[in-house]
């Protein structure tokens, strides 16, 4: 298989690292994989079947989990609440 040396931004690796993770994989086998899917699908979404599916919720269902702040039902409608002025105040 070729191989590639691929430069990118310091401030992509946070992104590139908790995106592999959830995917349960290392950040140069993410990269790899996503490359593939974007060029298979001429930048098109991707679309899985059901077996495929299936198993990404069995390997996410493993965790780790985060815990939830104490206040996150407060958070959530603080941010749903100046969303909505938001869009009130652009119309």
């Amino acid at each position: 298989m070729p191989q590639f040396t691929i430069d990118l931004p310091e401030t992509i690796l946070p992104v590139l690292l908790r995106k592999a993770a959830g995917w349960g994989q290392t950040p140069e086998a993410f990269l790899s994989k996503y490359v593939v899917l974007c060029l298979e699908n001429d930048g098109q979404p991707t679309t899985y079947s059901r077996d495929e599916l299936e198993d990404i919720l069995e390997e996410r269902d493993k965790g780790p989990f985060e815990p939830l702040p104490p206040n996150w039902t407060e958070q959530v409608m603080a941010k749903a609440k100046a969303h909505i002025q938001q869009v009130r105040a652009d119309s």
